[in-house]
This record gives structure tokens, C-alpha cells and sequence, in this order.
């Protein structure tokens, strides 16, 4: 499992959406919910409309889904532009749905797994001066 001096050692920047897809959901949930990623890497925006859910949908292959409990990973620099960027690769705990390939669908120990492998693979070490605390 990776430590959390291993993570603070990774060169990542994190963009957290937030969407109101379960009865609860809302803003104010999602506030409190960014208790659990506490990392200062980690910025975090609540969609209250999905749109980000949609279009990352859409441009996965999911046209008029909704993309939610997935985890992407891009190469450094990219951006949104005109439409969301298609991920260098990526994991997701939607179960079966026609447009999410099942290979990718992880839970529990078995999606901290998975990710912590994307980590390794796709975040390059920070240099020593670079470390954040």
C-alpha cells in the first residue's frame, strides 16, 4: 500500500468533481466529503448541473450517461478546452454499465490497488526540492 510519505512524494495535481447523483448529494455534502481527500494538491468543485459527468461521459464513449465514481489520469499540461480531454487511462466503481469497461471497474482494497498501480505508473517522482509537506 502507499504511504502517505510515498504520496506526498509524487508529482500530481488533483481535480476532484463532486456531482449530486445519490438522495443527499448537494453541496453541502459534497464540502464535507473533501475531508476525505485533505491532500493540498487537491482541488475540489462541485457540479451541481453533471455537466462534467456528461461531457467526460460522452467523450469516453458513454454518449447521454453520466460519468461518476471514476478516477482519471492525463499527462502533465493537459487542459479543457472546447471539450473534455480523453484520459491516458483511468478506473471506475459503476459496476456494469454498457459504456464503462468492466476490465476497469474496481471496489474496495481491489480500486486502492488499482489506483496506487496508476500512481506509480503515470506520476513521476518529485525532485527533493520539490516535496511538498
Amino acid at each position: 500500500m502507499l504511504s502517505g510519505e510515498e504520496a506526498k512524494g509524487l508529482d500530481v495535481v488533483v481535480s476532484v468533481v463532486w456531482l449530486p447523483m445519490l438522495p443527499g448529494d448537494g453541496e453541502g455534502a459534497a464540502r464535507a466529503a473533501t475531508a476525505f481527500i485533505p491532500d493540498a494538491r487537491a482541488c475540489h468543485y462541485f457540479d451541481p448541473d453533471r455537466e462534467a459527468g456528461r461531457a467526460l461521459a460522452s467523450r469516453m464513449g458513454g454518449h447521454g450517461q453520466i460519468a461518476w465514481d471514476i478516477y482519471l489520469f492525463f499527462p502533465p499540461g493537459v487542459t479543457w478546452e472546447d471539450k473534455a480531454p480523453l484520459p491516458i487511462d483511468w478506473v471506475h466503481q459503476l459496476g456494469d454499465t454498457a459504456w464503462a469497461d468492466p476490465v476497469r471497474c474496481h471496489r474496495g482494497e481491489d480500486l486502492v490497488v488499482a489506483l496506487e498501480g496508476l500512481l506509480h505508473r503515470w506520476s513521476p517522482p518529485l525532485h527533493p526540492a520539490e516535496s511538498t509537506t
